[in-house]
């Protein structure tokens, strides 16, 4: 018998985030403070997460680690900087690749003046 894939409708996903700050997040599998041990990863893919950012919104300097990130924006345009020096603005339909590989600390920030929506 083989693996059961579950389809897990864009309406049933974890909602998180900080409202109040203008985030969103919509979460496919366990994600930080939401843990669900029957959604944990599909294959090497840790998380999948919408991200919606309202304007002046964004993520702070944070860290990651061991972890490659792809980034896709959907909607409006991402402002992106890194340790590694990498400063980018990373419009509608592009994608962006991120290599943690050892440790690096980015910023996320929607700069611009509409909606930001992206996946990673």
């Amino acid at each position: 018998m083989g693996s059961v894939i579950e389809v897990r409708r864009s309406g049933d996903r974890y909602r998180g985030g900080e409202p109040t700050a203008g985030i969103e997040s919509l979460h496919a599998f366990s994600f930080g403070p939401h843990y669900d041990p029957d959604n944990l990863r599909f294959g090497a893919i840790l998380a999948c997460n919408e991200e919606r950012l309202a304007p002046g919104a964004g993520f702070d300097e944070h860290p990651h680690s061991h972890t490659e990130i792809v980034t896709w924006v959907v909607e409006g345009e991402l402002t992106h900087r890194d340790t590694t020096g990498r400063a980018s603005l990373v419009r509608r339909g592009d994608v962006q690749h991120l290599s943690a590989a050892g440790g690096v600390r980015h910023v996320e920030r929607n700069d611009g003046d509409t909606p930001l929506v992206f996946v990673q």
